[in-house]
């Protein structure tokens, strides 16, 4: 599979390889004029999906913390190619606290951007959640933790601080390494809370269940993020909470026991805080 040939010459680029395909968009390996690689992504049917959000804020942050974006429109982007290693990589090889210390490392420094850039807020993001019906048919536990996580939501969106510009989509595979450190990608771009940022971090990364799962693990990211950030942990944990139970109505997965059960241990780490 190539990209159009009139992409490449409009941006300059050369000797495409394919090396991902997603349900929106595909993605090369290129090189540019000055010889330095890049990636090109190129979306299907010219629709980014919402995608638009997070290159506004990556391009506002100019590479700091991120990587670089050469360029975005509607249907092309052009960006900093990552070499990696993931960060989701260091974890599943025994390296999580390595990992999830460089994490807050590259939130640090986005944040210390302070970009000016027009994004949607974070209760907007909500809106999913905060607005889903309780279905009879859903399992009961189920429909006792998606309500308490939404409590839980609307208690977290109505009393934030420190807003920033967030990544909004921050955890351990969208933060990959390069010639310049760790740089995050694929960001969403929403303005809320900062410590919603370290909030699907904690069930991340992929493939590594019984990590993720670990409730002692969960306990020490949010004792060692919530110290550095002076943040209480049990608002890390909460916000870990409504983001999972976000993420399990955005996918419509209430039967699935593999979310369901990350939900349910959230909540019990809340209660015992």
């Amino acid at each position: 599979m190539k990209p159009p040939a009139t992409v490449l010459r409009r941006y300059g680029l050369s000797s495409p390889a394919h090396v991902a395909e997603t349900a929106i968009a595909n993605v090369w390996k290129v090189i540019r004029k000055d010889s330095t690689p890049a990636a090109l992504k190129i979306y299907k049917n010219n629709d980014p999906m919402g995608e638009e959000t997070g290159f506004a804020l990556m391009q506002a942050l100019n590479g700091q913390g991120g990587a670089t974006i050469y360029h975005f429109d509607q249907s092309v982007a052009v960006m900093e190619w990552l070499d990696g290693p993931s960060l989701g990589a260091l974890s599943r090889n025994g390296k999580d606290d390595l990992a999830s210390a460089e994490l807050i490392r590259v939130a640090d420094q986005m944040h210390a951007a302070q970009p000016v850039v027009t994004l949607p807020t974070l209760r907007a993001n909500f809106d999913a959640l905060m607005t889903v019906k309780i279905e009879v048919t859903w399992p009961a536990g189920t429909k006792r933790d998606i309500i308490m996580a939404r409590q839980i939501a609307g208690q977290l969106l109505n009393s934030q601080t420190d807003l920033y510009a967030l990544h909004g989509d921050l955890h351990h595979d969208n933060i990959k390494g390069s010639p310049r450190g760790y740089l995050a990608f694929d960001a969403k771009g929403v303005i809320g809370e900062r410590a919603y940022e370290l909030a699907n971090a904690f069930q991340n990364p992929v493939d590594a269940t019984d990590l993720v799962t670990d409730p002692t693990r969960a306990l020490r990211l949010a004792d060692m993020w919530g110290q550095h950030w002076q943040i209480p942990p049990k608002r890390l944990l909460s916000w870990a909470a409504a983001h999972c139970a976000l993420s399990i109505t955005w996918a419509g997965n209430f039967g699935q026991r593999a979310r369901t059960d990350l939900l349910t241990m959230f909540l019990g780490l809340i209660a015992e805080r």
